[in-house]
């Protein structure tokens, strides 16, 4: 009885350390629709996790035409300046899956401060407004969130907390639901009134109207410890 009970105990320590604890905390680097990113997580169960999440970073935004090159008549270059934080709640509905662990549903708000700059070089006779350019001109638009808190509901592939396997890497996809854009304008000449600036501006706020809803895609890898 003694050896057997030997046995039990010294297969049970060589179990404990051949199956390690699993990790309940997590970082993460990727890069997105938001810019690049950086997130820690706390997994609470095997089905949810939490996480803060902080997007920034400057840039060009190619492919302009998949929003619409052209608002108010006028052929735009875009770039983005991103500043997002958020924190979101990830809930995995087949976490005891050996097979979809890894899906994830997620939800959560972004306070956020992203703002997009419009820059047109355009000829005369462009139409600000009501009033027609009697010089070429430059002309600068600049979008931002009507609300600074934007809920978002996304879903997709993390691996975070789903293995022992430390490493690991997400691919989600979602909205941001950032409300209505606000739109300031300037042109260069200083000859459009107050009254056409805020016409132009209005008419690019009717054009953009879709930026409501901003697609976010992600992607990056985690460290879990």
């Amino acid at each position: 009885m003694r050896k057997i009970i030997s046995v039990i105990a010294v297969s049970l320590g060589v179990a404990s350390v051949a199956t390690p604890a699993k990790a309940d905390i997590a970082a993460g680097v990727g890069v997105s629709t938001l810019g690049y990113g950086v997130h820690v997580a706390t997994s609470f169960t095997d089905f949810i996790a939490i996480r803060a999440n902080v997007n920034f970073g400057d840039m060009d935004v190619p492919g302009v035409d998949m929003f619409g090159s052209t608002f108010g008549g006028i052929d735009y270059d875009l770039d983005a300046s991103f500043g997002t934080y958020g924190l979101l709640a990830d809930f995995h509905p087949m976490a005891l899956s050996p097979i979809g662990a890894g899906l994830v549903v997620s939800g959560g708000i972004y306070y956020n401060n992203n703002k997009f700059t419009l820059t047109a070089d355009v000829p005369v006779s462009t139409t600000i407004g009501g009033y027609t350019l009697t010089s070429s001109a430059r002309v600068i638009s600049e979008f931002s969130s009507d609300s600074k808190w934007s809920p978002y509901l996304g879903m997709g592939y993390d691996g975070t907390f789903q293995g022992f396997v430390p490493v690991s890497f997400f691919l989600t996809g979602g909205v941001l639901f950032q409300g209505s854009p606000s739109v300031t304008i300037t042109e260069s000449t200083g000859l459009a009134s107050a009254a056409d600036l805020a016409a132009e501006a209005a008419q690019l706020e009717s054009d953009a109207s879709s930026l409501k809803y901003y697609p976010v895609i992600a992607m990056g890898v985690t460290i879990s410890f």
